[in-house]
Order: C-alpha cells, then structure tokens, then sequence
C-alpha cells in the first residue's frame, strides 16, 4: 500500500454527489480529506465516507436562514481549524486537483515553509481542457498553513489573510481542475448573480465619491479586460480550445451588474 501524503485537504458540499466522486479521487492520496457539508440529502455523505472522508457540519453561522452557503471564508476557516497537518488543500465539490499538484503537494509537505500557495486554474468543459482564457491564470492561495494563524476573511471571493507575507516560492505552476457543466455555461449570470447580490451586501452604503474613484474604476478594469483578452486570444490561438463566449460574456455582465448596483444603493439611500 502507497504511503499517504501527510497533508489535509478540505472540501466544502451541498448535495454535490454528482461531482464529489471526482473530487475525492483526485486526491485519495491524501492522508486526512475533511467534507465540510451543508445538510445534504442525496448520496454526498455516502461517497464522501466510501473515500474515508470525516465528514463535520457547516456551522450555523456561516448559513443563510434556508441552510444555503452566505459565508465562504466562515465555512473555510472550519477546514483551517479541523486540519489534522500543517498544509490544507481547499477544494470546492465541483473541482479536482491535477496529479502535477498531488505531487507538488507531496514535496511541501517535505520542503515547504510558506504560509500559503498560489494554484493557477484550469477549467474543462465537454471533456476538453479550455487552453485560453480571459481570468487565467487566475491564481488562488488554495494551500494554505493551519498551524500559523492564516485565516480567511470576505464573505464571497473568499482570500487568506496571512501573518507572514508568502514568498516568490509561493507561487506555483501545478493547476487545479474545475469542471464547467451546461448550466454554468448557458446560465452564468443567473447562477451566479447571488455572488453579485452578496458582493452588494458585503459592499454596504457608500458614497459616490467612492463609486466614482474606486467601484466604478475597479469593474471598468475588470470589463476591458476580459474584453481585450478574449479577443487577442481568438485572434492569436485561432485553433486553440477557448473559454466559450456565453462565460466571457457573463463576466462582463458580472461585472457591470456589480457598478450598476452600487451606484443603484446610493440612489436610494
């Protein structure tokens, strides 16, 4: 029997037993898998113990009234406290790691000292790894320390925040997976407006001067440059396999529903 890698992983679920499977697999490997679960009632937890995964509940707090997810960093800082090794691999149930970072992870656990790590991503969609897209490399601190008081802050778009700065180290070239399904795709906005609705949330009353040199800016940078990148990449890698329109569109879309909802709060107040 192949020795397990000393580190955690932790996965956060909510009837995920369509994508769970591949998660898990990707990283059976490992030696302690934390499924940090939102009262699933389909075969989640089955798969999840089929894989030998310690299953623990997603605090209260973290929850909106109908036992849906409101605070991504609240749920994660759960997997932070319940890690069993001083590295924590953070995985969403629709995700997987590639076998390049199953074994970078194999050597931080050997060598590293960072108190986080930046993961480029990789979606795929219909079987096909997307080559070029407008938010790659799209880093993410999804390694993280759980022994030096790292904790994650920011209800949606979740980020760590750290007592030590990491390093050039940090960063690595081993991606994470995420998989797109039809209804990411076809209904980007639509699945993911309540992100934009709680960015609102978290964003509170602000002022106008501050929509004008800060909001609107920020979102206009945001716009242009999925804009610019997915043409040039279109332009540039004519045969490659590309994020599909419909997303890159949705996240102009995005984007501008987060500027024009700022500026409506300020309207009304």
């Amino acid at each position: 029997m192949t020795e397990k890698i000393s580190c955690s992983v932790g996965i956060l679920t909510f009837n995920s037993g369509k994508t769970l499977r591949r998660a898990l697999e990707s990283v059976k490997e490992v030696e302690d898998i934390i499924v940090c679960d939102g009262g699933s009632s389909d075969d989640t937890l089955k798969i999840a113990n089929e894989y030998g995964a310690r299953v623990i509940a997603q605090s209260e707090a973290c929850k909106n009234t109908d036992g849906s997810l409101k605070d991504f960093a609240c749920a994660k800082n759960q997997l932070i406290k319940e890690a069993r090794h001083p590295y924590l691999l953070i995985l969403d149930s629709d995700e997987a790691a590639s076998p390049e970072l199953v074994q970078e992870l194999a050597r931080i656990v050997r060598e590293g000292n960072e108190d986080g790590y930046r993961i480029p991503i990789r979606m795929w969609w219909k079987g096909e790894m997307i080559e070029h897209a407008a938010n790659y490399p799209g880093y993410q601190y999804r390694i993280v320390r759980t022994d030096r008081n790292v904790r994650m802050v920011k209800p949606v778009h979740e980020r760590p925040v750290f007592s030590r700065t990491p390093g050039a180290a940090s960063t690595l070239a081993t991606p994470w997976y995420v998989y797109l399904d039809d209804d990411f795709v076809y209904n980007y906005m639509e699945r993911n407006g309540k992100y934009a609705k709680r960015e609102l949330e978290a964003l509170g009353a602000i002022s106008f001067r501050r929509w004008l040199g800060s909001v609107a800016p920020r979102n206009l940078r945001s716009i242009a440059g999925v804009i610019v990148k997915t043409l040039w990449y279109r332009f540039r890698y004519p045969g490659a396999v590309h994020m599909p329109l419909l997303v890159e569109w949705g996240r102009v879309r995005y984007h501008f529903s987060l500027m024009c909802g700022a500026l409506q709060q300020i309207c009304h107040l």
